[in-house]
């Protein structure tokens, strides 16, 4: 799949002629299936209007590394570092990250439909707008070469 086509794929159809870089700054609601009701709660939540601040922002990043965590300790830790707890990371309530209030993470639940850290770490639109911020980079980085 082209980067192109993921933009047809994966944005309403308003925004598929954009550049990479303006879909950055477009507003997350420009992601297929996120509605202006999710795009309001979502940046009621947690101060984000952009899919680049979507796809940057700490709590997202923090569950995605909570979650890697959890499923790869074993893999990643000596022995002796091991817990179950580590495991269970990923199953824990997102407002279990410092900061997310049980409001916050009411609202994540009614736009995203996500409960825990592990849904928040994998959630589609998170990962789309972390590839379509990807793409711009890497443009960028061949732009300088």
């Amino acid at each position: 799949m082209t980067a192109r086509e993921i933009v047809v794929k994966f944005f309403d159809k308003e925004y598929e002629k954009l550049s990479f870089k303006e879909l950055c700054r477009a507003p997350v609601s420009a992601i297929s299936g996120i509605s202006e009701s999710d795009a309001a709660d979502i940046k009621k939540a947690f101060g984000i209007d952009t899919v680049e601040e979507l796809a940057t922002n700490n709590y997202v990043l923090m569950a995605q590394g909570i979650n890697a965590l959890s499923k790869h300790s074993a893999k990643i830790l000596d022995k002796e570092f091991e817990s179950k707890e580590f495991g269970e990371l990923g199953e824990k309530p997102v407002s279990a990250l410092s900061g997310i209030s049980e409001a916050d993470a009411t609202l994540l639940k009614k736009a995203f439909g996500v409960d825990t850290v592990r849904e928040l770490a994998e959630n589609k639109y998170v990962k789309i707008a972390q590839l379509l911020t990807a793409i711009v980079r890497l443009e960028s980085l061949s732009a300088r070469v």
